[in-house]
Formats: structure tokens, sequence, C-alpha cells
């Protein structure tokens, strides 16, 4: 066909993704087979997952469209948009491909111009090199160059935690989570910025979120973490949308992080401190370091006693899993046990960590599935685990002298 006349449609139909990747002189590692594959994300996002293949690719669609997974980066698009970050290395102006910039791109999809347009292309392959050998590293609030962060070491000073003084959509959310009491939040350093940002307006664009605070394994403050309270009310409308309306819509987020802060390099609640409270360390070295999801689930099981750290997302990064072996190896005899949300994206982190961590030649077990203990606990989260169905159920399937 004329290249004059060809769509830029029928171009995206036609070209396979090593093709495309090609003509941005780009050589790509592909995780996975069949319909959809796994990339590593080409758009310089902040955050962890540079070389983590968290981009997902749906090969079978004609314009093979894409979204990355990383909490971060939520970037979505087709062929045309995964291409202008392989030549380019940046998200697309407005997170929307248009103008000079789909010009450009279409031009390399149909073979009109070159790829370099005046400098050397960036590599994914080459990125991913270069964060190998310079390995991110997050600074605790208080140690940082920027004014404006040193200034959120104290942000929960204005944070909320009586739900009669919340806003309406994060009041519900607490009371909804079991696991944030009021003496729990204040142990955390948990709570809620008021809706109008308080008397001073630090964290201004987080007001009306529930915040929780990551700390390093010194005790000192790295970041603070966001969950929006309407995130599942904001989930079902995206879902509604027909697809190609979804196709033009950024993805909701459920969490919010610094755009400088590396998640992957941390663990919620690994913080030493912990190591003094009454049990800890029994139950470490009988169980094992016990691994979840998410900060509630933390909070949950720490208020039955319980010693748990969360990888905050339900995909490991291998920064995590050097971590825990560190910790299984020097406090739990080499054990790691796995309690992840009881649901499909739960199933597929554990399969995934389980074999991580198997790796290191660490003893790891399932505290719980879908299947296990007769389904008793299918569809739940470890924040809603009982006292009594740890101590009757869990704890004695986990139990390695």
């Amino acid at each position: 066909m004329n290249k004059q006349y060809q769509s830029v449609d029928d171009a995206q139909a036609q070209t396979t993704l090593p093709e495309a990747a090609a003509k941005c002189s780009v050589v790509l590692e592909v995780h996975g087979s069949g319909r959809q594959i796994r990339l590593d994300c080409p758009f310089s996002c902040p955050g962890d997952h540079a070389g983590k293949r968290e981009l997902s690719v749906d090969t079978g669609n004609p314009q093979k469209v894409f979204a990355c997974h990383a909490y971060q980066c939520q970037m979505r698009g087709n062929l045309l948009t995964l291409m202008h970050g392989w030549l380019t290395g940046t998200r697309p102006t407005g997170d929307k491909l248009k103008g000079e910039e789909f010009k450009r791109v279409r031009g390399v999809l149909l073979g009109d111009s070159p790829s370099p347009a005046g400098g050397p292309v960036p590599s994914s392959v080459a990125k991913s090199a270069e964060l190998k050998t310079l390995p991110a590293r997050n600074v605790p609030l208080a140690q940082s160059e920027n004014e404006k962060a040193r200034e959120l070491v104290t942000l929960d000073e204005k944070f909320l935690r009586d739900v009669a003084h919340m806003p309406p959509t994060a009041a519900s959310y607490v009371r909804r989570h079991v696991c944030l009491t009021t003496a729990m939040m204040e142990k955390w350093r948990v709570g809620v910025l008021p809706q109008d940002g308080g008397p001073d307006k630090r964290g201004w664009s987080l007001r009306g979120q529930v915040l929780y605070p990551i700390l390093g394994e010194d005790g000192k403050l790295l970041a603070w973490a966001a969950r929006d309270p309407q995130f599942e009310t904001k989930e079902q409308a995206f879902n509604a949308l027909r697809p190609d309306e979804r196709a033009k819509e950024k993805k909701p987020a459920k969490h919010r992080f610094p755009v400088d802060f590396h998640r992957g390099q941390e663990l919620f609640g690994q913080h030493a401190g912990r190591l003094v409270e009454p049990g800890f360390r029994e139950v470490i070295a009988e169980c094992g370091i016990l691994v979840v999801e998410g900060f509630n689930d933390v909070l949950g099981l720490d208020g039955i006693g319980v010693p748990a750290v969360a990888i905050m997302s339900n995909k490991i990064t291998e920064q995590q899993v050097s971590k825990i072996e560190r910790f299984a190896k020097n406090l739990g005899g080499g054990k790691v046990t796995l309690l992840f949300d009881n649901d499909d994206a739960g199933d597929d982190g554990a399969k995934e960590s389980l074999w991580l961590l198997g790796q290191r030649g660490l003893d790891v077990r399932l505290g719980w599935s879908r299947a296990m203990h007769g389904g008793k606990f299918a569809g739940r989260q470890p924040e809603n685990l009982t006292g009594d169905e740890w101590e009757k159920a869990i704890r004695p399937g986990i139990v390695r002298q």
C-alpha cells in the first residue's frame, strides 16, 4: 500500500512490536508469550518499576494497547504512544499523543522520517542497565535537599483521627476498616488530612486522603503514602466506560506515592523498633517473616500481636526479595510466610513471591489461600484476621522449629 494513503490504524495493525521497536532503534526484552506480554516501561517515570516489566501489552489488539501497572506510572495508550516512549524516554505532553509529537511518531511508524531526530535514541535496555549500576536510594525526609519535603516530617500533626471530624468519604473508609481505630492510627502515625488542608497548606494535594508513613529500617520517615478513599467509586465509573472511552482516560490510582520515592526499595513496617514489642521475636522465630500486601494488613495483624511487613502492592520487587531474605536469615531462621489477599490478584502475587523467595533458598510457606483451611478464608484479607483465627487456624500451620 502507498504510505501516503496508509492510515495510522492500518499501520499499527500491520506492524509487530519488534518491528516498531526496530524503527525506534530499541531492542526488546519480552517476558511471556501469547496475546499478553510484558515489557520494561520506557517512560522514565519516577519510582521502582524500571526494568521490572510492569508494562503489559495486548498484542492481539490491532493498536497494541498497553498499560503500565506501576503505582507511580499507570501510563496507558497504543503502539504510537509506546513508540513515543521508546523515541524520547518521556510521556507525551499531558499524557495524550497529539500535535507535533503525534506527527513525529506517525512519520517513524510509516517510515517517512528517521527515528533519532537530532540525537541518540534512548534505549529502555540502556536505561535499565544504568539504573542497575546506580541503585535508587530513599533519603529520609528530614535530610531532603527540598525544604518543602523537610516540612512534611511533622505532617501528622494535622491528621484527623476522629471519624466525626473527617470528610464523609474518608470517615466511611475508616469505619469500614476495623483496624483503623484511633489508638492504632496514633501508634502508626496514620490519619486523614483535613479537606481544607488545615491552618497551614502542607500536603495540600493530599487533603481528604488517608495517609500512611513509610519508615526506614532505622525508624526515620522516608515518605507519606496516600490512599484515596474514593478509589472504589472511581474504579467502578472507569470500568463502566466503553473500551474506547477507557483508552482515553487515566486509570484511577488506589495509592499515591511521592514522585521521587522508590516504593520497591522498602517494606511497610520494616522499622527495627517493632522488635521490642512483646512476643514479636517469638512469632518471627517460629513462623518466619510474615509478608502481606497492604498497609492495613500490617496494622490489623499488629492489633492481634502478629508482626508483618507489607510490599505495598501484590507484586514483589527484587529489592524487596533481598530485604526479606536478609530479615529471614537474621531473625527467622530462613523462614518466610506469605499472607496475601485471598483473591485473584493476591494469588498471582503469592505465586510470584513464592517462586522468587524460594530461589533464595528460603523456607517459604503460604499462611492461607482460597482453597486451604477448607476454603474458610476465601475472599478474606489479613487485616480482618481475628486473634482466635490466628491462634487456632493460621499459626499451627506455619510454625517451624
